[in-house]
């Protein structure tokens, strides 16, 4: 079988915390004959250093931009500079405020509109050495996803502009007027089809574990949808089914309700 992951208020509780249970049941699941993957809207760059050391199979990251199995990159997609050029222009053009999320680097934009949250993503990007400042001739800069700020008719002005630019893209809702904007042909969902296709497992025999929005997308994807009890209700009526919060040993509970690890 195959079990994907979140990682954040899904692995690591909402104080960003591994709760004790997560790693021994993910060992056990790994043992059993279960592969693991993460599937993440981080990019290369962000890779969560936590999990160095856990029994993962691999990652699906960017929302479904690059795909790494047992160390090999399946699949990578990033616009090159003038596409990424152009898409700042339009983010520049509308006035949202944009964090541009490359493989390489945390892009800031010196001319972006100021909102309260970017300093926050600057000072989580400068304490992991992963921000850059954006300048027109850095040649790693190449746009895998955006993370911005902005009500809805903003957000879908920018969907609808960045298709005529022939670089269709989508707004997921990550609440409190942030957004995150990924490649339309790419999402947490599509990832998951590509690794099973690829490995020849079917939905019926694919786990997903979320809380948050941009997880609904893989969560429809597979046959088994388990919902964190912190998630999103949303995301809760969407689910085959709901587990404990992370804190409360979650992925190990409903790991031993699907009888993918023996149970106590």
């Amino acid at each position: 079988m195959l079990l994907f992951f979140d990682i954040d208020g899904t692995i690591f509780d909402d104080r960003r915390m591994l709760p004790s249970s997560v790693l021994p049941a993910m060992e056990e699941a790994r043992r059993r004959g279960h592969q693991l993957l993460i599937n993440t809207g981080r990019t290369l760059c962000n890779r969560d250093r936590r999990l160095d050391g856990f029994p993962l199979d691999g990652w699906i990251m960017g929302c479904g931009a690059r795909i790494i199995y047992r160390g090999e990159t399946l699949q990578a997609a990033e616009y090159d500079l003038p596409q990424s050029l152009r898409l700042r222009s339009l983010f520049l053009s509308l006035g949202i405020p944009t964090v541009y999320e490359c493989d390489t680097a945390l892009y800031f934009d010196p001319r972006s509109p100021s909102h309260p949250s970017i300093a926050g993503f600057r000072q989580f990007a400068d304490a992991y050495g992963l921000s850059r400042d954006l300048a027109e001739t850095d040649p790693e800069f190449r746009v895998v996803k955006l993370f911005c700020f902005g009500d809805f008719a903003l957000m879908r002005e920018a969907e609808k502009i960045s298709a005529s630019l022939g670089m269709p893209y989508k707004a997921i809702d990550r609440g409190h007027t942030a957004w995150e904007f990924i490649r339309a042909e790419y999402s947490k969902g599509t990832g998951v089809d590509f690794i099973r296709r690829r490995l020849g497992v079917s939905r019926e025999d694919c786990f997903a574990f979320g809380d948050s929005r941009n997880d609904l997308d893989m969560l429809a994807h597979v046959s088994h949808s388990i919902a964190m009890g912190n998630a999103d209700e949303d995301v809760k009526a969407a689910c085959s089914y709901v587990t404990a919060r992370p804190e409360e040993d979650g992925i190990a509970l409903a790991m031993k309700h699907f009888g993918i690890i023996q149970g106590a």
